[in-house]
């Protein structure tokens, strides 16, 4: 029998959170003595040693490009080429991921991004669950 806790979508990264109606949003985690934040719990702050874990947010879907990479060559079923990139976040994270929906010879560093949930490119579980992930997009695209 499956749990009811099981169905629905379900995070396709560690750092992806889901709420009970689907909402996706990615948990960070901010140390109270010195503001530094990390993408995973610790059981102490990584830059100041506090031993006070650090406590988890809900961080922002917004934030500019640091650097990127456009890939031409991929694995059956991934289409190229498609810009690979690293992206600050506002509030503090920096993640990997694929930015869409932009010419390469348009990027500029510093640019502004937004993070877009997807369905993790049709992921499913073994009970038919789909996954979500994420992309980005430019910050003015709809």
């Amino acid at each position: 029998m499956i749990d009811a806790d099981t169905k629905g979508p379900k995070p396709g990264t560690k750092v992806i959170r889901v709420g009970n109606d689907g909402d996706a949003w990615i948990e960070g985690y901010r140390c109270a003595a010195c503001g530094a934040v990390m993408p995973v719990a610790t059981m102490a702050c990584r830059a100041c040693a506090s031993r006070v874990p650090p406590e988890p947010y809900r961080s922002a879907e917004t934030g500019t490009l640091y650097t990127w990479s456009v890939v031409h060559r991929s694995y059956p079923g991934v289409e190229v080429p498609f810009v690979s990139a690293i992206v600050d976040l506002d509030g503090g994270l920096s993640f990997k991921g694929t930015l869409k929906g932009v010419e390469p010879n348009r990027l500029k560093s510093g640019m502004p991004v937004r993070l877009v949930f997807d369905d993790a490119g049709g992921a499913v579980d073994a009970d038919g669950n789909p996954y979500v992930g994420f992309h980005f997009v430019a910050g003015d695209a709809a």
